[in-house]
């Protein structure tokens, strides 16, 4: 983030927008969790926006350490074949600690919540790092022009109709 970001209010800006995001995907899986669990909905949201926001911390964590690129690498963006190898190798190490958990706890909902949610998180924040570097490079394209894009729609329809879901199939 430090090579992306220069200034500190862009960084607590990019973090709040990572936590309306987790608050989100958060919401969206929350009937779920009622369906497969009874745990209270604070417990729940404090989990789930720690976990996602732990995939992004482990995401930034790769992106400035393990595989260090220089500032003029990111100007139009992330190179395709870096972002690959990065959500390849995130994926095998969440799906072996998933696989730990489900061989620990032997439940399987809970290791594919902890997969989904990590690999979540590591992709909301690349998105948010992503929509930066090119914000910042004053990048035009029709999908930034539009008013909406298809990823706020899909967000504004999901949320309402899972918690419709959730509450028309908990009995």
């Amino acid at each position: 983030m430090d090579k992306i970001i220069d200034f500190s209010w862009h960084k607590v800006a990019v973090i709040a927008i990572m936590f309306y995001y987790s608050l989100c995907f958060t919401t969206v899986c929350l009937p779920l969790m009622w369906w497969y669990y009874r745990i209270p909905t604070t417990n729940y949201y404090i989990l789930s926006v720690s976990t996602l926001l732990f995939g992004g911390f482990i995401f930034n964590i790769i992106l400035s350490k393990i595989y260090p690129l220089k500032a003029e690498d990111l100007r139009g963006g992330f190179p395709r074949r870096f972002i690959i190898t990065v959500f390849i190798g995130m994926f095998t190490f969440y799906l072996i600690s998933c696989s730990a958990i489900f061989i620990f706890t032997d439940n399987t909902v809970l290791s594919i919540y902890f997969l989904m949610f990590l690999m979540s998180g590591g992709y909301f924040w690349f998105c948010i790092l992503q929509g930066y570097i090119l914000a910042k490079n004053d990048y035009k394209d029709r999908e930034i022009n539009n008013s909406i894009t298809w990823q706020g729609k899909v967000l504004v329809f999901s949320i309402p109709l899972s918690l419709l879901l959730g509450y028309l199939l908990l009995p």
